[in-house]
Order: structure tokens, then C-alpha cells, then sequence
């Protein structure tokens, strides 16, 4: 095998491809830096000399940086960042060659709820500018976490299970453990999972490998979901009491597990306290909260879902989930150890900066998760949140491993550019998702393929970030978008095989700080073979985690690599040899390694 381009090298490959691409000059942007700090911008393949325009977004200012011509031909500036945090966009103006046009850069568009392949964009240069004394708590990085929806896990209290007395004008539908999600979905099936479940269920958590407990909303609601509250300060009753969620926390905090809750600051249900009041009069004080159509029974809906009610940002609503006392500082000392907000796009950026504010007043260092299916880079900042859903890496991996629809130098061209979007302090604590209760399952994405689906986690549990499976995973389950993705739990036939790969591969990768928390270097970018793979190194340790894309074993070279490796993934058996040119591997097809130096 030959030698391995740099990652550079691999996006200047790219994008003079591009059929629509009208310029050999490349740019790569900075990756994210840490405000008041000085950048270089560089430009290559260029004879005339170019001009940075630059926009500062927060404070809609722009500017001009003239780049100076250096003796390797290249053209160069230094920048001073912002001192507040920020994103700066700019593009490059040739001064005295109209013919040239404005260059800016060209990405992968990689999808909102759905993946996008083979199509490029033309967008502004960007760099993130962050504080980095914001940046996600030490916890939170490289932990592992573990989804759960709440009616769908595990059934602890029967009594409960048939309260609902119906969604929105529909009956409910109690079903029996088991069965298949009503379709389509009414949020209006019920099949008695609740907090008590997942107490009698810890210990097969904990002994999975996790870390963290993230689950979707428990607040009282109408529809199984619950992601349109009637009152946030309260245990929805099918779920359990108040009893119940301070036992999940206290048993939780004693197993060194943390818990993060769900919560939807945009809207809430037809059914709520608030909105019922609001209804009542237009001198209640909730009548602000909201917009109407027409008064009183048309509201202006999430989305135009007149059922969900959507706030207004008006001084009350804000002190209600910000202020002393409100919901947000209620749950924290209660003891959760972080909030993933829903839809975070449709609340404003200033109320998320003002409601990191109370969340460090009240605990500094909680986890802050944004639910954003795009490019997040604007919440990592250090003034809102500390992590997101990470789609962007879901769709990179599924292309890769799932679809068979990106090439190793594509899938490395999207990680690099994540990674180069991301603050570097930020990139270990990113939720890394294959699936979630808004996706179809990870196998049934694999086409039913185990050994596809296996690659996928083996890719996430070793690339940096905070690896997260959705309950079901580890055994298995299957399921469509949307609400067939959220079975029930099949604890009487799990399969134990897929649980045990799993918790050992989980248990290795707690045993290797590299895995967990170390830097981040591709070593293979084989499109031919369809192989990629990179290194995870930190403090003398060393990780090399490998991937075979293709139906053919693939014979890998890392070059340099010498010692006694072995394999303690244990995907597959594996040719391995030491020769005086490095390490010689055959991963078999559909493979997946994890080389690790033995002393």
C-alpha cells in the first residue's frame, strides 16, 4: 500500500473534482480557536494577489485583510480573532483579476433528517471562535451513553399502564409488550414502560459499559413521546411519582452513572396548564406566552401543529424556564446531571445563551446537548451548549459502512471538516449517534446485516466523542422511521451474542485511554481497497483502528508500525505480521480491527 495523503491533500483532490469548481486555488480554513487568538490564512495555486473579506456573525461586521505573497509562492495573513465568542465567515476577492471569480469554499452537503451524498456546496469560509474556558466538563468527554424511551424499555409498575385517557380527541391504545408500534404513528400507543423499569434494569446498564443515561421526556403529556408537556414540573403519572425519578437518580449517581433529561422549551401541549389557562382569559398570565390565529382555540402550532402550541419569548416564559426556582434550575437540583434540549433551532440563540447562564449559576459543568441534524458549530462555542446530536458523523459512518455511498477519501474529507469545525476541547463530549428515536435502527439501516451494523459501532466507539447507543442496539432491534424505530424492549429474547461483542468491546475501550480520549490521525485513505483507518494515541499509548468497506479482504500496510500488535476487538481473526517495511494486516471483508501494542 502506498503512501497515505494527508488530509489536506485529500480535500484539494476533492475539490478540484468538482465538475462546477471554476478555480484550482485552495484554502483551508483554520480549525476552531480559542478567542483573542492569532490565525494564519494561506492560499495556494493562486498569481495574483487575493483579498479576506471577513464578517464577524454575532456583531455583523465586516472587514478587509490584504494576504501577502511569500517566497514558496503561497499567500499569507495573519488574523487576529474576536475577543467574544463568534463565527467568522469570509471569502477571498482577487484585487486586480475581475476574471477570476470570489472564492469561497466548497463542502459536502451531508443532509438534515435524511443523508445527502455525491452533492457539494459552495459556502463562505468559516472559523469557529470559542472560549475555552467554556468548554464541555471532563466527564463528559469520551463517555459512553445510553438512550432510553421511557414507555418502550422496560414495564416496572403495571398499575399504570392504562392511565392515559387519550391524545388530542384519539382513544388510547394500550398494547401489549411485544406488539408492533401502531402505523402510522398517532402518539397515541401505549405499552407501559416507565421510570421503575429502568431502576430494575441498572444493573444490566451499568453492566454494558455506560456512562450516562439520556432520556427522552418524562415530563406529564398527552401522546406516548411526551414532547409537548402539560407541566414540566412533574413525573408524568404512567411513568412513575416523584419517589420513583429520585430513586432513578440516587441509584443512578451510586452505579457512577449520570443522567441527562429531555427537554422542549419551545412548545407545549394543547392539553397544558398554560395554555388551558391561557384560553380561559386574556388577562391569565399565560395568555403572553403564546400567538393566535383566533382567539381562543386557534394558536400558532410548532410547526403549524395547532395540538402543540408554540411560546413566545416574552419576559414570564423566559423566567419560567430560566429564571430562580424555574424549570431548568428545578431538575438540576434535582439532581439530573445535564438537559438535551429538542428543536433547539426554533428558540432563539440569545435564550440558549441565557439559559447556559442559569445552568452554570446552578451547576457549572453540566452536559448542554442542542438537537440540530446540520452543522451545530454555532452552539459549540462555549455561551449555549457543549454538545449536540452529532448527526454529521451518523450520516459520514452510515455512507460509509451502511450505503456503501462514500469513498474513504470522502468519508475523511467529512470527519476532518467536522473536526475542523468543532473546538478542539469541545470534539471528545459530542453525542456520536448511528440511531436514535427520530431515525430508523441502525440494522435495519445495515439492510439486516450484523457485520455492517458491528462496523458501525466498532467506527463509533473509536472515533473521539461521547458514543451513544440507542436502547436496543446492543441486542439488535430492528425498525423503520419513525415509530417503528421505538419497539419495546424484547427482554425475553435478547440476543446474547450481540450483547456480549458489545460489552466487551465496551470494556476494552474503558481499558484504553487512546480509545477514549486521545488525538485523532488517519493512517489509511484507501478508496481502491475501500479501507479506512486511524490512529488513537495518547500518553505513549496506541490505538489503530481499522475498517474494510468492501467484500473482498484487504491487505493493509502501516507503514513504519513495528513491534507485537494484536487485535482486541475481536471482529474477526486476524493476519497480522511484523516486517522490517511495518505492520502487515489482512482485515477480512467487511471488517473492522483495533491494533493494539503488546508489551
Amino acid at each position: 500500500m502506498a503512501a497515505q495523503p494527508s488530509s489536506r491533500d485529500i480535500a484539494r483532490t476533492l475539490r478540484a473534482a468538482i465538475p462546477h469548481h471554476k478555480t484550482q486555488v485552495f484554502h483551508l480554513p483554520p480549525t476552531a480557536s480559542p478567542i483573542g487568538s492569532t490565525v494564519e490564512l494561506l492560499v495556494e495555486n493562486l498569481d495574483t494577489q487575493p483579498e479576506a473579506h471577513l464578517t464577524d456573525t454575532r456583531r455583523k461586521l465586516s472587514w478587509i485583510v490584504p494576504l501577502s505573497r511569500r517566497d514558496d509562492g503561497t499567500w499569507r495573513a495573519s488574523l487576529l480573532l474576536p475577543s467574544e465568542p463568534t463565527i467568522l465567515e469570509y471569502e477571498f476577492r482577487i484585487v486586480h483579476d475581475p476574471a477570476i471569480p470570489t472564492i469561497k469554499e466548497f463542502r459536502q452537503v451531508e443532509g438534515r433528517n435524511t443523508p445527502v451524498y455525491g452533492e457539494w456546496e459552495e459556502k463562505p469560509f468559516k472559523i469557529a471562535v470559542y472560549d475555552p474556558a467554556q468548554m464541555p466538563a471532563d466527564w463528559t468527554r469520551g463517555m459512553v451513553i445510553y438512550q432510553i424511551f421511557p414507555d418502550r424499555f422496560a414495564d416496572g409498575d403495571p398499575t399504570t399502564n392504562q392511565a392515559s385517557k387519550g391524545v388530542y380527541g384519539l382513544p388510547p391504545l394500550f398494547k401489549q409488550w411485544g406488539e408492533v408500534p401502531e402505523k402510522p404513528p398517532m402518539g397515541r400507543d401505549f405499552f407501559g414502560g416507565d421510570l421503575r423499569g429502568v431502576i430494575e434494569h441498572l444493573d444490566y446498564i451499568e453492566d454494558l459499559g455506560i456512562d450516562c443515561v439520556y432520556f427522552t421526556p418524562i415530563f406529564h403529556a398527552a401522546s406516548n413521546h411526551r414532547y409537548e408537556a402539560i407541566n414540566y414540573l412533574k413525573i408524568d403519572p404512567m411513568l412513575g411519582t416523584d419517589a420513583d425519578f429520585d430513586e432513578l437518580v440516587e441509584e443512578l449517581h451510586a452505579r457512577g452513572m449520570r443522567i441527562v433529561l429531555d427537554g422542549v422549551f419551545n412548545h407545549c401541549s394543547a392539553d397544558s396548564i398554560y395554555f388551558q389557562d391561557a384560553k380561559r382569559s386574556k388577562e391569565s398570565p399565560f395568555y403572553r406566552w403564546f400567538t393566535f390565529t383566533t382567539y381562543p382555540d386557534e394558536p400558532v402550532g410548532w410547526w403549524g401543529y395547532g395540538f402543540m402550541p408554540e411560546f413566545i419569548e416574552c419576559p414570564e416564559m423566559e423566567y419560567f424556564f430560566l429564571g430562580e426556582g424555574g424549570v431548568t434550575e428545578h431538575w438540576l437540583r434535582r439532581g439530573i446531571d445535564g438537559w438535551r434540549l429538542d428543536v433547539a433551532f426554533d428558540n432563539t440563540d440569545e435564550f440558549w445563551r441565557r439559559f447556559r447562564k442559569r445552568v452554570n449559576a446552578v451547576k457549572q459543568g453540566a452536559y448542554l446537548v442542542s438537537e440540530l441534524w446540520t452543522d451545530s458549530t454555532h452552539y459549540m462555542l462555549g455561551d449555549t451548549f457543549n454538545g449536540t446530536m452529532n448527526y454529521r458523523v451518523t450520516w459520514a459512518v452510515r455512507g460509509f459502512l451502511a450505503y456503501d455511498k462514500l469513498s474513504p477519501s470522502e468519508l475523511d474529507d467529512r470527519l476532518h471538516t467536522f473536526l475542523r469545525d468543532t473546538p478542539p476541547p469541545a470534539v471528545q463530549s459530542q453525542m456520536n449517534l448511528l440511531d436514535s428515536h427520530d431515525s430508523d435502527r441502525i440494522l435495519t439501516a445495515c439492510g439486516g446485516d450484523v457485520r455492517r451494523a458491528k462496523q458501525c459501532y466498532a467506527f463509533i466507539f473509536a472515533f473521539p466523542g461521547a458514543p451513544m447507543i440507542y436502547y436496543g442496539g446492543e441486542t439488535n432491534l430492528q425498525g423503520e422511521y419513525a415509530e417503528d424505530g421505538r419497539r419495546t424492549m424484547p427482554w425475553d429474547k435478547l440476543d446474547t451474542s450481540m450483547i456480549d461483542w458489545m460489552r466487551g468491546a465496551l470494556l476494552v475501550r474503558r481499558a484504553l485511554p487512546a480509545l477514549c480520549t486521545g488525538d485523532f490521525a488517519p493512517v489509511i485513505v484507501d478508496d481502491a481497497c475501500k479501507v479506512y483507518g486511524f490512529l488513537r494515541a495518547q500518553n505513549g499509548e496506541s490505538v489503530y483502528a481499522l475498517y474494510n468497506a468492501s467484500d473482498s479482504p484487504a491487505a493493509i500496510l502501516l507503514s513504519g508500525v513495528i513491534g507485537t500488535w494484536r487485535d482486541v476487538l475481536h471482529l474477526d481473526p486476524l493476519e497480522i505480521t511484523d516486517t522490517s517495511d511495518g505492520l502487515h494486516v489482512t482485515l477480512p471483508a467487511r471488517g473492522a480491527a483495533w491494533l493494539v501494542e503488546m508489551n
